[in-house]
């Protein structure tokens, strides 16, 4: 039946990924009615199929995926072409996770082993709150190709919707995330009374701050000034701006995606040794220094300097470019982001300047 329900909502493809969260959906929702019927012939637990009298005890397992044997419990850059019941196991272990937490209990009679690919510890959310962050991610941000990472992306906003921007939920999913592979814990917000969403003010004159060439560089006053392909200035609490509460975010899909954000008739300065100067922050799912996503500095569409996951920092470190040769001239800027089919990377822009 739940099959049924993913088929109305997200459409999920039953195939790679899509199809490991199409069937890990299903465990899901079977295993919450499990919990909702409250049945004392069949106590819920977080086991599929132990009434099957199967060899092993069990068709599978969401605590511990990989206890079969086939089943992936931690995603890898081959997730996509595995069957998909048993890429599910990352979906499932991750449910596991967030609602449970790690460590060793006794759930409907049976034990559960919390074990996470990256040795991490911490609590759950609770099965109930799990379950609703799960549905509404399906419902509302999920589409039928939505892979791993964008499943991140999705559960990470429908926490943030139901529970505050700034919520430990929000931050104990992210961390379920990380304990199979996918993606980095956000900071520990504290403990705290969740922040309802930020609104967005509507945006004041953007005279430039004298020095700076272009309007609105920090962001503080909206996306005044700025062009941009999608809604990539924000001051959304799942990142960190470098000064004040807006900053550009680009990109972290996990899939094939294009971006840019641009600026228009900037006067670059005509005397001395004119420069472009921004805090860059890079996070990323890829490894190793081959440039698979990158972040591209065009001025009048000539490509200056170019920035990839290979640099990715634990913080904004800052760049600079060269403008010599525009000296005097009146520009465009274009920051422009592209990632490719597997594995995100984001790119935090913030304090931009021409000067």
């Amino acid at each position: 039946m739940s099959h049924g329900v993913t088929a109305a909502t997200a459409n999920l493809t039953y195939s790679g990924e899509s199809g490991g969260l199409n069937e890990a959906t299903s465990d899901i929702f079977g295993t919450m009615v499990e919990f909702s019927a409250d049945n004392t012939g069949d106590p819920g637990d977080y086991y599929i199929g132990e009434k099957l009298n199967m060899s092993g005890g069990y068709m599978r397992r969401m605590d511990n995926p990989a206890a079969d044997g086939r089943s992936l419990s931690c995603w890898n850059s081959s997730a996509g072409s595995v069957d998909v019941h048993l890429s599910s196991g990352i979906g499932n272990h991750f449910f596991y996770l967030a609602a449970e937490g790690t460590g060793a209990k006794t759930i409907g009679g049976r034990s559960h082993t919390g074990t996470t690919c990256n040795n991490d510890t911490f609590a759950g959310i609770g099965k109930d709150k799990a379950a609703a962050v799960w549905y509404r991610a399906l419902s509302t941000y999920m589409t039928s190709t939505t892979n791993y990472a964008g499943a991140r992306t999705a559960t990470l906003q429908a926490a943030a919707d139901l529970y505050g921007t700034n919520s430990q939920e929000g931050y104990l999913v992210s961390k379920a995330w990380a304990a199979v592979s996918v993606g980095t814990a956000l900071p520990d917000p504290g403990t705290g009374t969740p922040t309802p969403s930020p609104s967005t003010p509507t945006p004041s004159p953007t005279t430039p701050p004298s020095g700076n060439a272009l309007a609105n560089g920090g962001f503080e006053q909206g996306t005044g000034g700025w062009t941009q392909s999608d809604s990539i200035i924000t001051n959304s609490s799942l990142q960190a701006a470098r000064d004040g509460s807006w900053y550009a975010w680009m990109m972290g899909y996990g899939a094939d995606a294009v971006e840019s954000l641009s600026q228009s008739n900037i006067a670059v300065p005509s005397t001395g040794t004119p420069k472009l100067t921004f805090w860059l922050r890079v996070t990323t799912q890829e490894s190793g220094s081959t440039a698979y996503d990158t972040l591209k500095v065009n001025v009048n569409g000539t490509t200056l300097a170019t920035y990839s996951n290979a640099d990715a920092s634990s913080g904004y470190v800052q760049k600079t470019v060269d403008l010599s040769a525009y000296k005097g001239q009146t520009v465009k800027l274009e920051f422009a982001g592209t990632e490719d089919t597997y594995l995100s990377t984001v790119f935090l822009l913030d304090g931009i300047a021409i000067s």
